[in-house]
């Protein structure tokens, strides 16, 4: 028991690591003014408990930070993997380009400082860093600079001096961080004179028209669609609609038997509302038939969810099951992370989708088990691709690479490493038979850990120089980083709102994903009491985070440089 409390074993360290984390996630639960800080309190509790004299094993807390870093950065690749290019389309391209302009004014801004300044680089990289609330560009900072100076990350422990100076920097910077950037939403807010109703309403019919997937009936009344099979029509015109029931007088038929349209029939179809006017036109007419109605319309035929859990239909398009032929069902809609998804052709399926189908029960039953829908298979988790991607981006991570004018080689390092894999297996594993399916919860376990386990250790390596470094730079560092943030947040809120004409709700998500900053995006939910941020947050959430940690790491190659 002595040893526990009194010596620098593993066993001591691990108890003290586990305190500081415990009781730091106690503290990040208070809520002020409806912003609870939330895990960054583990770094804070961390410092207070290493500047109080208490002591752990250097070489612990070394690794404990690494697979701490590795753990939280491969939970945000996987996560972000499956929407990271698609982000890029249409809304989403205008949003990340708004996010990048955010990211290099604030590195504009440090090379400004770093040139105009006594401060060194690796201080402007926390206070960076901190500001944009990015732990995993702080991890990466501090390994690009041992990689590159020492040869090896391990050297943080006989020279902890430079990355506790990053850390010391990121501790202040990152409540800093926060608040400017709340504080520049609502600046925003007051400047434009935002009519909140106004605003949501606005995005709310926008939002509809494009996403909302409904129920239509039409009638068969156009001469160019009559006395064709009815398979002529969907191979035609079935990107707009998923025919799920057809009715034809008294007789209910299903889609499936493929008959030949005759005047007069009624089509019941689902698709998005933004192709009501196109699937009208098809067809000739649309009834006032309400969806109850549509429903009664398609007779014997019902409908239900099954949920896709045999590994080897993942990856394969919604054509390659043949589903009409070979079960005589229909599957409308896929259902994947809560977006309800229109059942196209060419849609790829996912480990964990969940299926609205339509047919007989008979039909529907056979068809449940040949995609599985079995929850309990899921819930078995899928420990490959975990393992074999971190070890896939620990060796991008140690690839060199050169740049012009650089005298030394570059390294993504296991941040970096680690993020790009994850992202790309997210996105591809699918496409290449892998199995990257893991519950929200699981994958939320793994972030949660990785991130508690990083900020635990950093905090309880860089306390006992926390009190000096701040009595001497802290108010500095507090300035540096309302700079950092505050500046390039109202430039791009001003632009987004006067050249682009966001709506208010798209600006919020905006900054506070640029910002990659979740406490200021469940500040602006409940505050405006809408989740419409989300849907901007996430679109530009993840390029955000990968330039960030390469920026990051840019920046420390350019001071030792």
């Amino acid at each position: 028991m002595h040893d526990l409390f009194f010596s620098s074993g593993t066993g001591h360290s691990l108890m003290v690591l586990s305190l500081v984390i415990g009781i730091g996630l106690l503290i990040g639960k208070l809520k002020i003014k409806g912003i609870s800080l939330g895990t960054v309190c583990v770094l804070w509790t961390g410092i207070l408990v290493s500047a109080l004299g208490v002591k752990a094993d250097s070489l612990f807390l070394h690794f404990i930070k690494e697979l701490g870093l590795i753990l939280f950065v491969f939970s945000i690749g996987l996560q972000v993997g499956p929407a990271f290019f698609s982000s890029f389309r249409k809304e989403g391209l205008k949003l990340n380009l708004l996010a990048a302009l955010l990211i290099f004014l604030a590195f504009g801004i440090v090379l400004v400082l770093y040139a105009t300044t006594e401060n060194d680089l690796a201080t402007l990289v926390g206070s960076l860093t901190g500001a944009f609330t990015n732990t995993p560009g702080l991890g990466t900072a501090q390994q690009t600079y041992y990689d590159t100076v020492y040869g090896t990350f391990l050297e943080e422990v006989s020279h902890p001096q430079v990355s506790a100076q990053i850390t010391d920097a990121f501790a202040v910077a990152y409540p800093v961080g926060i608040l400017v950037l709340t504080g520049v939403i609502a600046l925003l807010r007051g400047l434009f004179r935002i009519d909140l109703k106004a605003e949501k309403d606005r995005i709310d019919r926008e939002d509809g028209a494009s996403r909302k997937i409904v129920t239509r009936t039409f009638e068969a009344v156009n001469p160019a669609i009559v006395g064709r099979k009815f398979s002529d029509i969907v191979r035609l015109f079935g990107s707009t609609f998923i025919a799920t029931g057809l009715n034809r007088g008294a007789q209910t038929i299903s889609p499936a038997d493929d008959p030949v349209l005759e005047k007069g029939d009624l089509i019941v179809a689902d698709l998005e509302q933004k192709d009501e006017r196109d699937v009208c036109i098809i067809f000739g007419k649309m009834t006032g038939a309400p969806e109850e109605e549509a429903a009664v319309l398609r007779g014997n035929v019902v409908n239900r969810l099954v949920v896709v859990t045999k590994h080897s239909l993942n990856g394969k398009h919604i054509n390659e099951l043949n589903v009409t032929d070979q079960f005589r069902v229909t599957v409308t809609r896929v259902v994947r992370s809560g977006v309800n998804l229109v059942a196209r052709g060419d849609l790829r399926l996912q480990l964990g989708d969940t299926l609205k189908v339509i047919g007989t029960q008979e039909d529907i039953t056979r068809f449940a088990e040949f995609v599985g829908n079995s929850s309990v298979s899921l819930e078995k988790p899928n420990l490959m691709p975990i393992f074999l991607g971190i070890a896939l981006g620990l060796i991008l991570g140690a690839l060199p690479i050169r740049f012009p004018g650089m005298g030394v080689g570059a390294r993504l390092g296991m941040a970096g490493g680690t993020l790009i894999a994850a992202i790309l297996i997210g996105h591809f594993g699918p496409r290449w038979k892998i199995t990257t399916y893991t519950t929200a919860s699981a994958n939320k376990m793994i972030r949660e850990v990785g991130l508690a386990l990083l900020l635990g250790t950093v905090g309880l390596g860089a306390g006992r120089s926390f009190p000096a470094a701040f009595s001497a730079d802290g108010w500095t560092w507090i300035l540096y980083a309302a700079l950092l943030v505050g500046v390039p947040a109202l430039v791009t809120g001003i632009l987004a709102r006067k050249a682009f004409h966001l709506n208010f709700y798209q600006i919020c998500g905006l900054l506070s994903g640029a910002g990659t900053a979740t406490p200021v995006l469940d500040f602006t939910r409940e505050a405006y009491g809408t989740d419409h941020v989300s849907v901007s947050y996430a679109a530009v959430y993840p390029l955000s985070m990968f330039l960030q940690v390469l920026i990051a790491q840019a920046l420390v190659l350019v001071a030792i440089g």
